[in-house]
């Protein structure tokens, strides 16, 4: 069996402030994209092999990984017997703020979720059981636009009425998420329109969209690779005006309903070395 496990983009990222846990409390609109891991499950009959994550069929597991964490979850919480093994074959970028840990953590789940036919676990269920593996988890399990608040755990569904095609460009640095937090300059954040993005969205008012989508974490980020601004501004200056870093960078985004624009520019970054994505937005309908 074969799971997917998609990345997402931020069109705004708002921080609010610091929450007395130690993490921030954020207003953000996700849009999931079809860019996407896959992970092959099979099933363990060994009895000396525990259910564990792989990484590109790498033996060796990774310490404090939030995939683990769902696996012994589920099997604790619900008393699943049957050992997996899942082997995580990545093509989302890392350090990218792209959420494919998140992504990944949630397919498998979702792959429990179904499997055992775990039918009284809601999606709020969901949110509480995986907000304190991984803040991004919640809203993989949804996978579909949406306004995020608190840690990510607070998931609402918007709606999108044009298709997108989706432009991803990832700098060769990775950029740690603590990291970006850590450097925020808390007296200075900017706000964005929230509210007028999703309007945007909801009637294809493009210019509505362009006007006012941002990233708080734009500054911080941009510090540490320069590249992130260097990418943003020349796809502005190509024709691109719906351009944004995602998450914690250090990828940037472009929105457009013009696949041939977005394949010609593609071609244009992968000469310059950059990775390069075409992919589209999932509009969970």
């Amino acid at each position: 069996m074969y799971l997917k496990a998609n990345a997402k983009i931020n069109l705004v990222l708002n921080v609010k402030g610091k929450r007395p846990d130690g993490y921030h409390d954020l207003d953000m609109i996700v849009l999931p994209v079809g860019l996407n891991d896959v992970i092959a499950v099979s099933r363990i009959f060994s009895k000396k092999k525990k259910a564990r994550v792989l990484f590109d069929d790498e033996e060796k597991q990774i310490a404090n990984n939030i995939c683990q964490k769902v696996i012994d979850m589920m099997m604790a919480r619900f008393n699943i017997k049957k050992r997996y093994e899942f082997s995580i074959y990545k093509k989302i970028p890392i350090g990218a703020g792209l959420g494919g840990g998140s992504s990944d953590a949630a397919a498998i789940f979702n792959f429990y979720r179904n499997k055992f036919k775990l039918t009284s676990v809601t999606d709020d269920d969901a949110m509480a059981m995986l907000k304190d593996i991984g803040s991004d988890i919640p809203f993989f399990v949804v996978n579909r636009p949406a306004r995020v608040f608190g840690r990510g755990e607070d998931t609402r569904v918007i709606q999108i009425m044009k298709d997108y095609y989706v432009l991803i460009v990832k700098p060769q640095m990775n950029l740690s998420t603590s990291e970006i937090y850590h450097d925020l300059n808390e007296t200075k954040i900017p706000v964005y329109n929230i509210n007028q993005v999703i309007k945007g969205l909801a009637t294809g008012n493009d210019n509505l969209i362009a006007e006012n989508i941002g990233n708080a974490l734009e500054t911080p980020a941009i510090a540490k690779c320069p590249k992130i601004k260097e990418v943003k501004d020349y796809l502005k200056r190509n024709g691109f005006p719906i351009t944004l870093m995602t998450g914690s960078g250090s990828a940037v985004f472009s929105l457009s309903t013009n696949r041939q624009h977005i394949e010609q520019m593609a071609t244009t970054l992968k000469q310059l070395h950059y990775q390069v994505f075409v992919t589209t937005v999932l509009r969970g309908e």
